[in-house]
């Protein structure tokens, strides 16, 4: 029977920012309908591990959603990978490693993370100026807003227009 399995994660999205613990939701199928997930260090560490079950049931593909949590989270501003996969309960011996249908996003963790702030660059801004108006919302340095944006490659070069994110972190 040629039926196929697939996994995709529409939460996080790439380079989404996230707390020690956040939500992963997205569609697909693994053996009994479970989804692995698991967080990743640059290294390859696991920094969390998870499951979901999959609303397909044993062989459909449906929704999915699941809360993981890092007991040792790294420090602001810092890129992870969440893995997301279809299950494979005869691991090491037959399929690929985790499993099938292997999902990567790249997300930017936080751990004090309540949320962020979208400011609008205006002319005459600078990434010191932002952060000074924005000292009563959130205690985010420089360095935690150019995480935040991978889009910015040279601090002192920021762009009238752009949307950047301001952790909020206490």
């Amino acid at each position: 029977m040629p039926i196929v399995t697939q996994v995709k994660v529409h939460q996080p999205v790439k380079n989404q920012l996230v707390g020690r613990g956040f939500v992963v939701a997205g569609v697909g199928a693994g053996f009994e309908g479970t989804i692995g997930l698991r967080v990743l260090d640059s290294r390859g560490l696991e920094l969390a591990t998870g499951s979901a079950q999959s609303a397909g049931g044993m062989t459909g593909i449906g929704e999915f959603s699941a809360t993981l949590e890092m007991a040792s989270p790294p420090r602001n501003g810092t890129t992870v990978t969440l893995q997301a996969f279809g299950d494979n309960p005869g691991l090491p011996d037959e399929g690929p490693a985790p499993g099938f249908d292997l999902v990567e996003v790249p997300v930017i963790v936080f751990p004090g993370l309540r949320g962020w702030l979208l400011y609008r660059v205006v002319r005459g801004d600078t990434l010191s100026s932002i952060r000074r108006q924005l000292r009563p919302f959130t205690k985010a340095t420089v360095a935690h807003i150019v995480a935040a944006n991978p889009r910015i490659d040279d601090p002192d070069v920021i762009r009238v227009g752009w949307k950047l994110r301001v952790p909020q972190l206490d």
